[in-house]
Parts: C-alpha cells; sequence; structure tokens
C-alpha cells in the first residue's frame, strides 16, 4: 500500500500535532467548508468531493475528529471493486438518516451499505455491546465472530473506541486498550490486502498531546504494510 498521508484538516487540530511532519504528507484545508460538522449537506458534500478528487484512496487519511467519520464513505466511494470495510468505533454509525440528502457521523456506515455495490461486508470492532445491528438486511458481523470473503478491506478507525486512560476524543469512549486494537489491525492486516486507512477521534478542544502519540503509533503501523 501507499504510506502517503493525507490530512483533511476542519478544526486547525493538527496543526498544532507533529505525528506527519516527517512523512510526505498532503494538507488539505477544510477549515472553510460550512455545513461539515457531524452533518454534511449537499454543497459541503461537493467541496469536499472536488477537494480529493484527484488523491488515493490508497493512503493513510486523518480526517479529524468523530464528527467527520462521513468521511469515509467519501474515500470508498473511490473503491471500484468488492471489498470489506473494517469500522473500529465505539459506536455503530448505523442509525437511519434524519434527512435523505444530508449524510451524518451518526449514520454513514448505513449509507455505504445502501449504496456501494461493492462493499460486500462489514466487520464491526470494539462496538458497545448495548448496540443491536441491524443483521437482517446487512452484511454485517462483530470482529472476529465469522469467517469472511477473502477479500481486500478498506480500515477506518474512530479513537472513540480506546479507553478515556489511553486517549481523549470528544465522544464517549470504548474500553480497548491501544495494544488490543493493534493486536486486531494486525490480524486483518496479515490476512488481507489493505486497500486504504482512514483514521479519526481527534479532540479540538483538548490540550493533549496523546492523540498525537497514538496517531505516530497508527501511522508507523500501517507504513509497514
Amino acid at each position: 500500500m501507499d504510506t502517503s498521508v493525507i490530512i483533511m484538516d476542519f478544526t486547525k487540530v493538527y496543526r498544532n500535532q507533529f505525528f506527519y511532519l516527517k512523512t510526505p504528507y498532503h494538507f488539505i484545508d477544510c477549515t472553510d467548508i460550512d455545513g461539515s460538522d457531524c452533518y454534511c449537506d449537499s454543497e459541503a458534500t461537493k467541496m469536499i468531493r472536488n477537494r480529493i478528487a484527484d488523491l488515493p484512496v490508497n493512503a493513510v487519511h486523518f480526517i479529524d475528529s468523530g464528527n467527520h467519520h462521513y468521511i469515509t464513505k467519501f474515500w470508498t466511494d473511490k473503491i471500484r471493486s468488492d471489498f470489506i470495510l473494517a469500522v473500529a468505533d465505539h459506536h455503530p454509525d448505523m442509525q437511519p438518516p434524519l434527512f435523505e440528502d444530508i449524510l451524518s457521523c451518526g449514520g454513514w456506515v448505513r449509507k455505504v451499505l445502501d449504496t456501494n455495490p461493492f462493499l460486500k461486508e462489514v466487520w464491526f470492532i470494539g462496538v458497545a455491546p448495548e448496540y443491536e445491528l441491524p443483521r437482517e438486511k446487512y452484511r454485517i458481523c462483530r470482529y472476529p465472530e465469522k469467517p469472511s470473503p477473502v477479500l481486500p478491506v478498506y480500515i477506518s478507525i474512530d479513537k472513540d473506541v480506546l479507553s478515556p486512560e489511553v486517549i481523549t476524543t470528544n465522544w464517549d469512549q470504548g474500553t480497548m486498550t491501544y495494544n488490543q486494537l493493534q493486536t486486531v489491525l494486525k490480524e486483518i492486516m496479515n490476512r488481507h490486502r489493505v486497500l486504504g486507512v482512514d483514521i479519526c477521534g481527534e479532540c479540538p478542544t483538548c490540550i493533549d498531546n496523546r492523540s498525537d502519540r497514538v496517531n505516530g503509533r497508527l501511522l508507523k503501523l500501517f507504513s509497514c504494510i
């Protein structure tokens, strides 16, 4: 996998981080895109798609806070062959849409399942057990619940899957340690070709270098592919 780094900066949070500075990276200033916080309206969608139009899915994408996790849809829309989506997140992001033309950080996985014909299965990693998954309609499972087809994988990580002892995000968080998350990611990487990766879960209001350190560790992990 091309391990170039793409930074999508909506909140200026990455301007206080250093993990990417020693690698080739492409920085996209998204601070001028209105209608993109938690919900992405049609105008914001057009602007985001235009800014990533010439950039590869085959990279490590940092997409800001969990409020922007829906950006994964725009990257996976570039995939033109069958694939699996592996989502590490404390929340399943499977809420039904309030408005059909607005993409949300809480419902983007459902939207991708409904609209992307190349997506064959979704694996959820670390989703809280109290969330029920609508299995009767969708091809989803809690990793590593069942064998899956040998297809390439796109990995999407919201760092709120990690315990507050590891990192601070702007959403309620799970209980995973970094080593637990890394173990699962390595298992997936060893068994499947990785098409691309995105990482969110920044806390724009926090003065905390733990997120910078975790981003650096994740980038190093995926650079070994």
